[in-house]
């Protein structure tokens, strides 16, 4: 349980946040895993490298932001529910921090820096909060 320390707190809002991108990069992966697979099984070998790329990018920008938005609600909430002070403002930080790893993942992999890229970080930051005001307004374990 957290016990209200700044230092622990704040260890776990960026926890939190690196665990939404790093968990929507290994959710991601998985149909991808699974893709490759059937294609050398059907192959009967070596699959084709550049499907598997095709594959990979195309669901990638579909799949990517949706996984970032549903962890950074999910976390948030665990998050808060698991501190002994729920604070709406940690799910807040929460989607904060996931919301600007995100952005540097996208300009990381060649996207430009433009109102359209901001507005996603807007949502996480946004469900960041939502996490963390739900969390906070559940009655308490007893």
């Amino acid at each position: 349980m957290d016990t209200g320390s700044p230092g622990i707190r704040s260890r776990r809002i960026l926890s939190a946040g690196f665990a939404v991108i790093a968990l929507s990069f290994l959710v991601l992966f998985v149909p991808i895993i699974i893709y490759a697979f059937v294609l050398a099984f059907q192959a009967r070998g070596v699959p084709d490298q550049t499907a598997i790329n095709r594959f990979a990018a195309a669901i990638s920008p579909v799949l990517m932001p949706w996984l970032e938005r549903f962890l950074t609600l999910f976390l948030a909430f665990r998050l808060v529910r698991r501190s002994d002070v729920a604070r709406a403002a940690d799910g807040l930080f929460v989607g904060i921090v996931a919301g600007l790893l995100g952005l540097a993942v996208v300009l990381a992999f060649g996207g430009r820096l433009s109102v359209s890229s901001l507005l996603p970080v807007v949502v996480v930051v946004g469900l960041g909060w939502l996490g963390g005001f739900a969390g906070q307004r559940m009655p308490s374990k007893p």
